[in-house]
């Protein structure tokens, strides 16, 4: 009766395990090929400590020399882990929790490590006994820092009676010099007594200030900062003074580690071959050298035992794949994913994809869509058809040459500040055409019929003009031969003007073109192949014609996604296409006379919701049965609309009650509009509260929860750190979900990586 009982059991176990879950896509700047490295010789030689195909950073060796103690995501979530410095046992999780754990530091004898864990929300600073035979649990731990703000990097100072590290916590989150809707942040370095009192701050900068070392007896202590545009390594007095830059100018730096008066090591990017490497600084004569580097691997965060243990994470260097063209290098899906977390009681799998904007994923196997365009600049987008304009500088140059000329050679006929105004006419006339069309095309990018349309005003003045100086030198011809060969000159040259400009009116359409091409991905094999190109209508200027939010339709039939800018000005171009994939058929489904974009539908396609800027605001529509309804009709900017799939919620962004940044940017929170029993829409219901951004809300298959990504929780590493290595200037994203019945949060990742756009695809 037992074995039966036990086989039950085991029955529902597997059932359990092996049932469908919902799964949520999301966009991921998580890097790869990240593993600890050891050397057991000074960094004489490097070999593999981890192997896992997750992340592995941030390692720490014990002051005994026995154990290395580091980050792994093997699990879903940043834990810390325990591995032996000797023998092949595998790593072995140091701490319990449903929260993220990293940059561990060890106190001097040992008993102790610092780290970073965000259980409490927040990045916040932990204190635990090392106990390297046994798990320990989070709820043990004891927050030694307390704010609202980050505080990153724990360091224990020799005689282990305080701790070093970096928080935010003093400066107010600014927006991004160029793109202003990423919120940036600012460090300082601060110390506190190991149990977690007396704080006090040491550096008040515009840069971050980061990672603090302790040199030898305390007395200073040694950190990287950003001031002033070039992150470098400086020294300070532990009460904050006297500053000194410690790396020369040219030297970029971060991650420092002192180990002696005469070396500290730190990280350093090679710019020529884009990796980041392991240099050695002499404090007292700033020579440097490069002996610990490795040929083509990325080396980060070293750490280093008097007994000539050494460790850092990194890997080789990446190329680009077929399978994830023109976005991070390496595989399309984060390694080890899908990671399993539970909402309620049902279990979620979560995708991590490393692009900018989550591959849509189809919606029964295992497949993912993206698209690519490798034009990365102006001259990527010109076409053989602009070519043919280079004849007019040349002729302008040639008909200066030739007014200067004659101004000396007819001097005593002919007054010469006619030929001057000759030679400057012919520059200036050519010279105006080509820094328009370069403000109108490449700098202002305006719809090509609109460039068309001015190009056409300026040919009707100059062809004016023409005709204008042909019929005066017709009259002065027969009275006044040398003056008449003046305005001969000018007609020939406004005649070869007036037929470039022909020539741009016709043919401005076709200066620029480019080609975005759409590919299907296995992300469990990698397998890949081309589903179509696309190319924008001509009237669209190619360098507003990003693909942005694209996804699959309800029924899995047709892929859509929008084309222009998704913060870009009302009235530019933007647009919605629908792909359908089994007619293979490309359709244009929103007008192209304003900032079209981020449609999405209901079951059946019943009914559409979009973002237009056609009255001069961005506001959410929504269409049904061939009516179009304005939802919101205000001056706040609005974006990121959804409906759920039963058509009667719709949830989107706006700024009308957000954060005022520096009267640049306002930050983005969370609405819901409901169907009514009379099939009107209510008025607009705040969702999120939050100061800082939030935004790219999706529905559950079920429509009762929305998922969303946000900076509520700040970041989790110096924010240097993340950017050096991971190009996110959008410093927040973490992604969760809220329960519209009741607002209750389940936050569902917890890491330092940039995380946004979610999806929520129901599994049949």
């Amino acid at each position: 009766m037992k074995k039966y009982i036990l086989l039950v059991c085991l029955l529902i176990v597997v059932i359990g395990y092996t049932q469908e879950k919902d799964k949520v896509f999301y966009s991921s700047f998580t890097p790869q090929g990240w593993d600890i490295h050891i050397s057991k010789d000074h960094g004489k030689s490097f070999n593999a400590f981890t192997t896992n195909e997750s992340l592995d950073y941030d390692a720490k060796i014990s002051p005994d020399g026995n154990w290395v103690v580091f980050t792994s995501e093997r699990l879903g979530k940043p834990h810390l882990f325990v591995k032996h410095v000797e023998g092949d046992t595998l790593p072995r999780l140091l701490v319990q929790s449903k929260s993220m754990q990293d940059q561990v530091d060890f106190s001097p004898d040992g008993k102790w490590i610092a780290f970073v864990s965000s259980h409490e929300g927040n990045a916040e600073i932990y204190k635990l006994p090392f106990k390297p035979s046994d798990t320990l649990s989070i709820f043990d731990a004891e927050n030694l820092t307390n704010n609202k703000a980050g505080d990153f990097r724990p360091r224990f100072s020799n005689d282990g009676n305080y701790i070093a590290f970096s928080s935010d916590r003093a400066h107010e989150i600014k927006p991004h010099k160029f793109l202003v809707f990423a919120m940036q942040r600012t460090g300082d370095i601060y110390t506190m007594t190991s149990n977690g009192n007396n704080i006090k701050r040491l550096t008040d900068s515009e840069g971050w200030d980061g990672s603090p070392n302790w040199n030898t007896d305390d007395s200073q202590i040694i950190f990287y900062s950003n001031r002033n545009n070039n992150t470098g390594l400086y020294t300070m007095d532990i009460n904050g003074d006297n500053e000194k830059r410690l790396t020369p100018e040219p030297i970029s730096a971060i991650s420092p580690l002192y180990i002696n008066n005469e070396t500290i090591l730190f990280a350093n990017e090679n710019q020529e071959n884009k990796t980041f490497q392991i240099l050695r600084i002499n404090p007292s004569n700033k020579t440097i050298d490069s002996t610990l580097v490795q040929p083509d691997t990325h080396m980060l965060n070293i750490d280093y035992d008097s007994s000539g243990i050494m460790v850092f994470h990194g890997g080789k260097k990446l190329k680009e794949t077929e399978n994830n063209k023109g976005e991070f290098f390496g595989d399309i899906l984060v390694k080890n994913h899908p990671a399993i977390d539970s909402l309620e009681n049902k279990s979620i799998a979560l995708y991590g994809i490393r692009r900018s904007f989550s591959a849509p994923p189809t919606l029964n196997d295992t497949k993912v869509v993206y698209d690519y365009n490798p034009a990365r600049g102006f001259g990527d987008f010109v076409t053989p058809f602009l070519y043919p304009l280079l004849i007019l500088p040349l002729l302008a140059l040639i008909w200066f040459v030739v007014g200067i000329v004659k101004s000396i050679r007819k001097r005593r006929e002919i007054p010469f500040w006619k030929y001057i105004l000759f030679s400057i006419l012919s520059v200036f006339i050519v010279a105006f055409m080509f820094v328009q069309l370069n403000n109108w095309v490449g700098f202002n990018a305006l719809p090509m019929n609109t460039v068309k349309l001015y190009v056409a005003i300026i040919l009707l003045v100059l062809l004016a003009f023409l005709i204008f100086v042909y019929r005066f030198y017709k009259k002065r011809k027969a009275q006044d031969k040398p003056i008449a060969s003046v305005y001969k000159l000018y007609t020939m040259m406004l005649l070869g003007n007036v037929i470039g400009l022909l020539y741009i009116t016709l043919f401005t359409g076709s200066f620029l073109s480019s080609t975005t091409k759409f590919y299907i991905v296995d992300y469990k094999t990698n397998e890949v192949q081309e589903l179509f190109d696309f190319k924008a209508d001509k009237d669209f200027n190619p360098q507003s014609a990003r693909i942005i939010d694209t996804k699959f339709t309800p029924n899995g039939k047709a892929l859509q996604f929008s084309v222009g800018s998704f913060r870009g000005n009302p009235k530019a171009q933007g647009a919605v296409y629908t792909y359908h994939l089994e007619e293979k058929k490309l359709e244009k489904i929103t007008d192209l006379d304003a900032n079209y974009g981020f449609a999405d539908f209901s079951a059946y396609n019943k009914t559409m919701v979009y973002r237009s800027g056609i009255t001069g605001n961005m506001d959410i529509y929504v269409k049904e049965n061939n009516t179009i309804t304005n939802l919101t009709n205000s001056e706040a900017k609005e974006n990121f609309p959804v409906i759920s799939h039963d058509g009667n919620k719709i949830a989107y962004c706006s700024d009308i009650n957000g954060t005022n940044m520096q009267d640049v940017v306002k930050t983005m929170d969370i609405y819901l509009i409901e169907r009514q029993t009379d099939n009107s829409w209510s008025s607009p219901k705040q969702i999120t509260t939050y100061i800082g951004q939030e935004g790219h809300p999706h529905f559950s298959p079920d429509g009762n929860w929305i998922i969303y990504t946000t900076e509520e929780f700040g970041i989790n590493d110096e924010q240097p750190i993340v950017q050096s290595y991971v190009f996110a200037p959008q410093m927040y994203g973490e992604i969760v979900a809220v329960r519209i019945a009741d607002g209750k949060k389940v936050r569902l990742t917890h890491n330092k990586w940039e995380e946004g756009a979610p999806l929520w695809i129901k599994t049949n």
